[in-house]
């Protein structure tokens, strides 16, 4: 029994369904006080095999897998009704195993209204054959209480009224006693009183999984590149969904041209990774999952100009299926001969060949460089994954088919060398082989190992060019915090020039443009003769540039500011290696200047995680202790950083970490990006109806001082200290913005208790509509929304754009003070700072 007993349709089948037929249900026996046994796709079919079931329910994402093995297949064959429901099983999967002689039956219910399927009576009858209509169900001819309601595109939404004989556990419709399901369904096109549920007036997303994405919002925020024209998203009844992306005509594509539509696609990546950031992981859209539309098969399009998601999976069906095949291919384990043995000394030679058939590489693949460096991408890492899930699932031993139900699915990301994957894969099927995994600190202090070795003595010497206008190179100026220093650069004078490198993108000058317009900078700025726009990467070699160039930019820069870095608190460390392995080729072109070159690079008050507050506040030198920093990726990388710059610090290079804290809204514009944690919890409380009475110290810097703080580290004749940590030196309670924000919104919105707050937000989190998370946006990030209440020490890692500042860790700012005049002179956050947030967000529509 695959189902949840707190589930309805557990609890109907597991106890009412006994009661009232007498027959027999297999459950797994309690195990109190050991946590209950999780159902997986091999437990559930051993132990259905082994008491002999008759009947299966299962969800369409178990059938799935099973679909791929022939063993399995051949014990559905023997079942007199496999039944799903719950999410939608793909055509090609069902019609492939009724094909083969599987009895397979759709079924369709809901909590608040239980369950109107005919098809239910398959549970207690025997199907005499396979159903080629396996996909729909039979909903009971004229029956009172169901009414489909057409919605004029040949859809019906299906609405349950309550009679006498049949109760409703809840009403939505205004003045009936009646529910709305809004699920969309189509009728058979020959055979009367058959339905299939084709989605939801929501416009939802469901993948076979079961997740419901609601893709409207990616869609729009995607579709505000001024390169696309369109995009709509589908995956319906699929693992992982992909969308259509229309370029502008200016920009078409010739379907035929591989090179231009990889330029394509490379061109719209940030902006999808950015709508990615504001969605679920289960939404995520991998750069192979674009589709770019044809110019000749543009998308369909209503009167009003709003695309037709359900008729542009039809236009591009064969796309679409050609897309997922591929995927499926890669799960199976035909032609995959497995490796000798489970052992890491052989399953080094088996993956270096299954990764050698996954990338088109002259060169064998290396056994301890990263997959990602060698021509992976996220498509070739899920096909790689899904070789060694065949593999393991096609062994004869069972401990090591069912350690295929605990591969992570990010295991090539977690383990993206071969070496790594081969220990990893080792341990999993046998833990005792594990001596070779390294734990999370061990890794950070081999990093720190590896990029501090063979550190050259600066030849410069520790002097400073007193006097010299300042030339600045700034990697990652088109961010919250990158923008505004580039903003403050380019107002003072005393700056000569600043070189502004950011990745590719369509236009740079338009991208930079975009970042000042969203913040509310001038784009006068930006008109400057003193600021040179480069194109590349600080992480290869001459930074991506042309010899001439970067000759040129290195021949007169005296101050880098590294600002860039990837902010996802899920990848691993080994994700992040190649951006320190270039902040040690910074520390390299400092130390071999002919003149003293600055090194400033913004690294995070994260790395003090787990400071133990009893120590008193977090000092401005370097920490010793790797387990602060070992909760995620992203915070190990910057804790490393520290420490490579403090080891070059000793050989007479001047480079400074500067530990970044919550940066906030400036008070004379309130641009604060409306995907942050703090807008988020404005936005949801006016939904809610109160905000959290937080408490606790205050200690966010506005963006303007932070830009000009850097300006005052550039412009700095004395030597600049080790580390700086930017927090707020005169912090203020929470009292002050919750003060703010109710002036400027109105003082009808009341204060209550933080666990209230967050109560009312787990009332919504379970199934929430389209609706809800347009409302109330806390949705999207429920974890971080938890920790408020529930504090921990986690700063960094708490899955809102860091929410530095909301967690209590004081911080000292003696160097900070001593550093810049600005952040001396600096007046705390006030009631004015949060009603100009507030009005920023009005501004931008994104609260009424």
């Amino acid at each position: 029994m695959g189902l949840p007993s707190f589930h309805a349709m557990g609890l109907l089948l597991q106890m009412i369904n006994p009661l009232a037929t007498g027959r027999e249900v297999v459950v797994y026996t309690p195990q109190y006080p050991a946590p209950p046994v999780v159902p997986n796709t091999q437990n559930v079919y051993e132990v259905a095999k082994l008491a002999k079931c008759t009947g299966m329910v299962a969800l369409p994402s178990f059938i799935e897998a099973w679909s791929h093995s022939s063993e399995i297949i051949e014990y559905l064959k023997t079942l007199n009704v496999l039944l799903f429901g719950g999410a939608q099983l793909a055509v090609s999967t069902g019609d492939k195993l009724v094909q083969m002689g599987v009895r397979l039956q759709s079924t369709y219910g809901g909590t608040e209204f239980a369950n109107p399927s005919m098809a239910w009576g398959g549970v207690l009858v025997t199907i005499a054959r396979p159903n080629p209509d396996w996909a729909w169900f039979c909903a009971p001819p004229d029956a009172p209480n169901i009414k489909w309601e057409p919605q004029g595109d040949g859809t019906y939404e299906l609405i349950v009224y309550e009679t006498d004989n049949y109760d409703l556990a809840v009403y939505n419709v205004p003045g009936e006693r009646a529910y709305a399901t809004s699920d969309l369904f189509e009728p058979h096109p020959t055979k009367p009183d058959l339905w299939k549920i084709v989605g939801r007036k929501d416009d939802v997303v469901i993948l076979s999984t079961g997740e419901k994405i609601v893709p409207l919002s990616q869609e729009a925020y995607i579709t505000s590149s001024p390169l696309v024209s369109g995009c709509v998203m589908f995956g319906r009844e699929r693992e992982q969904p992909g969308i259509f992306i229309e370029p502008q005509s200016s920009y078409a594509v010739n379907p035929n041209d591989m090179a231009a539509l990889a330029a394509f696609r490379d061109k719209i990546w940030a902006r999808v990774e950015e709508a990615n950031a504001q969605a679920p992981g289960f939404a995520k859209i991998f750069k192979e999952m674009i589709v770019v539309t044809e110019p000749d098969k543009p998308l369909p399009r209503v009167a009003k100009g709003s695309i037709v998601r359900k008729q542009a999976s039809v236009v591009y069906e064969k796309e679409i299926e050609q897309l997922y095949k591929m995927i499926s291919a890669s799960m199976s384990n035909e032609g995959i001969d497995p490796p000798r043995s489970w052992k890491a000394a052989d399953l080094e030679p088996w993956l270096t060949g299954q990764a050698m058939s996954l990338v088109s590489h002259e060169q064998p693949v290396a056994l301890a460089v990263d997959l990602f460096q060698q021509g992976f991408d996220s498509l070739s890492a899920t096909f790689f994954r899904n070789h060694i899930i065949g593999a393991l699932c096609a062994s004869e031993t069972l401990s090591i088919r069912q350690a295929a139900q605990s591969v992570s699915a990010n295991l090539v990301f977690e383990n993206p060398t071969i070496k790594q994957l081969a220990d990893a894969l080792a341990a999993l099927v046998d833990p005792s082989a594990s001596a070779r995994v390294r734990n999370p600190v061990d890794e950070i202090q081999a990093m720190i190992s590896k990029y501090t070795a063979g550190l050259h003595t600066a030849r410069a010497g520790k002097a400073t060019d007193v006097g010299t206008a300042p030339v600045v190179l700034l990697t990652g100026s088109t961010g919250n915090i990158g923008s505004h220093i580039l903003a403050y650069l380019l107002a003072e004078p005393r700056v000569a020039r600043v070189y502004a490198l950011n990745r590719p993108s369509a236009d740079p000058h338009e991208r930079l443009a975009s970042a000042f317009r969203e913040r509310g900078l001038s784009e006068e700025a930006l008109k400057s003769l003193r600021l040179v726009l480069l194109v590349g990467n600080a992480t290869r070699e001459r930074f991506g540039l042309e010899e001439a160039q970067y000759t040129e930019v290195m021949a007169s820069v005296t101050h880098v500011i590294h600002n860039a870095w990837t902010v996802n608190f899920n990848l691993a460390l080994q994700s992040f290696e190649s951006q320190v392995a270039g902040v040690r080729k910074l520390v390299d072109i400092a130390a071999a200047a002919a003149r003293p070159v600055r090194l400033l690079v913004t690294s995070s008050v994260g790395v003090a995680n787990a400071w133990d507050s009893a120590k008193g506040p977090v000092p401005e030198q370097l920490l010793l202790n790797p387990e602060n920093a070992a909760g995620t990726g992203y915070i190990a990388s910057k804790y490393i950083v520290e420490h490579i710059l403090s080891a070059a610090r000793e050989k007479g290079v001047l480079a400074t970490a500067l530990r970044m804290g919550q940066a906030c809204g400036p008070k004379e514009t309130g641009a604060w990006g409306t995907t942050e944690w703090m807008p988020i919890l404005v936005k949801s409380s006016i939904a809610l109806g109160g905000l959290p009475a937080l408490d606790g110290p205050v200690d966010w810097v506005p963006l303007d001082a932070i830009g000009k703080a850097y300006v005052d580290w550039v412009l700095a004749e004395d030597a600049l200290p080790a580390f700086v940590n930017i927090v707020h030196p005169r912090p203020v309670v929470w009292d002050t913005v919750l003060n703010g924000l109710r002036r400027e919104l109105g003082d009808s919105l009341p204060l209550m208790p933080v666990k209230d707050w967050v109560a009312k937000l787990e009332k919504y989190a379970n199934s929430p509509s389209a609706e809800d998370l347009a409302r109330i946006p806390a949705l999207k990030i429920m974890s971080f929304f938890r920790s408020l209440a529930h504090p921990t020490a986690s700063r960094d890692g708490a899955g809102a754009a860091g929410a530095d500042g909301a967690m209590g860790v004081a911080f000292e700012t003696a160097e900070l003070l001593r550093s810049s005049h600005t952040m001396r002179r600096l007046q705390p956050v006030s009631e004015e700072h949060a009603r100009a947030w507030v009005c920023f967000w009005k501004a931008k529509g994104f609260i009424a």
